[in-house]
């Protein structure tokens, strides 16, 4: 099978939309299949994992200063495509090279794959700087989809401004979004949570839940030691570890509230937090504000491979975001051996209350209360942590990779079936 991903996160990013493209194109392609990615221009100086990988021209910082536009489609990569004669498309972002993956698949009548990797929705009330993208992707989607004057009414009857940009904004995503959909032959979910939230804006699309496999990322005592010298960690701290984006959306800050308790009453506990992003100042602001300012520690990017080394210090992983869709990080954790303790009921199955964690109310008391629980006591740390491996084993890449390509056939036969009786 030849299958195209396309993707305006890609390697070298460090994103969960990133790592979900290429750890689904390294086990697809295990199983005997040719997988071919198609994402914006990297630096130069990286090397691409495959000849399959197709770079169109971006423009970096238009909208985040890690987000690369690409607006320019050469002539001749539109020819490259069409000589690979794809079996399925599978968009992964609903950005430029996402929607370009859209247009060629309908426009050619190709099976037409999509997941819904990030909360939109939830997502633009952290960045309201986003409407003019949300905008462009609503006047977009009737060109991409060629759903004639109905859908353009649509599209522009979402543009009406509203008394709330954050209003406005959901408006636009969720109409926006759900035409496209509905012209997908497959919408994959990485979440109940997500699927519910599709079904509610009237998605006609088969819907299929498939979160994105993790293996355990390994490490070894030098790596450890190095990570405890760097960032001044003793044998017998209490690592309190958040992995992820330095962003608003991931409600760090209701983290670093909560460790005014846990600090208090933890003399030994520790907060890293490893990840970069545009709110990196704001929260170190906070952080230094805190009367334990000087146990927050901010890593900064971390390279995926040498986070093995962090997960195996910690003693607790704590997730207080709710406007992620699946939390690749907590199964990552799990597979480490740590607890869980997070705020969102339905980002993730990897968490069973009172097996492997605890579920927290989204205030800084009950966070700091669920985690001081575990920091407080090393049996049930332990015995916790051997159920989140046990629990983490249900969703390795390879698992899950079998289970889209399955998806994937079962698509292009109902695709199939689909254009024999409308002939």
């Amino acid at each position: 099978m030849k299958i195209g991903f396309f993707s305006d996160r890609y390697l070298p990013l460090t994103d969960g939309i990133a790592f979900s493209t290429e750890d689904f194109r390294i086990e697809l392609e295990k199983l005997g299949h040719e997988v071919y990615v198609f994402a914006p221009r990297a630096d130069r100086k990286f090397k691409d994992p495959s000849k399959r990988i197709v770079r169109f021209p971006a423009v970096k910082g238009l909208f985040f200063d890690d987000y690369l536009t690409s607006f320019f489609f050469p002539p001749q990569v539109m020819k490259q495509i069409e000589k690979l004669d794809l079996d399925i498309v599978h968009y992964h972002t609903p950005g430029q090279i996402g929607l370009f993956g859209a247009y060629y698949a309908l426009k050619n009548n190709i099976p037409l794959v999509t997941t819904y990797h990030t909360d939109l929705y939830e997502y633009v009330k952290h960045y309201p700087s986003v409407l003019p993208g949300t905008i462009a992707l609503s006047m977009l989607a009737p060109v991409i989809t060629g759903g004639g004057m109905s859908e353009y009414r649509n599209s522009l009857s979402s543009i009406k401004p509203e008394r709330s940009v954050d209003k406005w904004n959901q408006k636009i995503v969720e109409r926006g979004v759900t035409m496209i959909h509905n012209h997908c032959d497959l919408v994959i979910s990485p979440s109940h949570k997500i699927e519910r939230q599709l079904k509610s804006w009237k998605t006609e699309a088969p819907i299929a839940v498939l979160p994105t496999g993790v293996d355990k990322i390994t490490t070894n005592s030098k790596e450890m030691q190095h990570i405890r010298t760097l960032h001044q960690i003793d044998q017998d701290d209490l690592v309190i570890l958040s992995v992820g984006r330095i962003g608003t959306e991931k409600n760090l800050g209701l983290l670093i509230k909560a460790f005014d308790a846990i600090g208090k009453k933890e003399p030994k506990a520790k907060l890293i937090f490893v990840g970069k992003g545009e709110d990196m100042d704001d929260f170190r602001a906070q952080a230094n504000r805190s009367p334990y300012a000087d146990r927050i520690t901010f890593t900064g990017r971390v390279d995926r491979k040498e986070l093995g080394a962090f997960y195996a210090i910690a003693s607790v992983f704590a997730f207080p975001s709710t406007a992620d869709t699946q939390g690749l990080v907590l199964n990552e954790a799990a597979l480490a051996g740590l607890p869980l303790v997070m705020v969102d009921h339905d980002v993730s199955e990897v968490l069973k209350a009172g097996q492997n964690g605890f579920f927290a109310k989204k205030n800084p008391k009950d966070l700091a209360a669920k985690i001081l629980q575990l920091l407080g006591n090393e049996a049930l740390r332990t015995r916790m942590g051997k159920r989140s491996i046990e629990l983490g084993k249900s969703y390795t890449p390879g698992y899950q990779a079998t289970k889209l390509l399955r998806l994937y056939e079962e698509t292009i036969e109902r695709h199939r079936e689909t254009n024999e009786a409308a002939k």
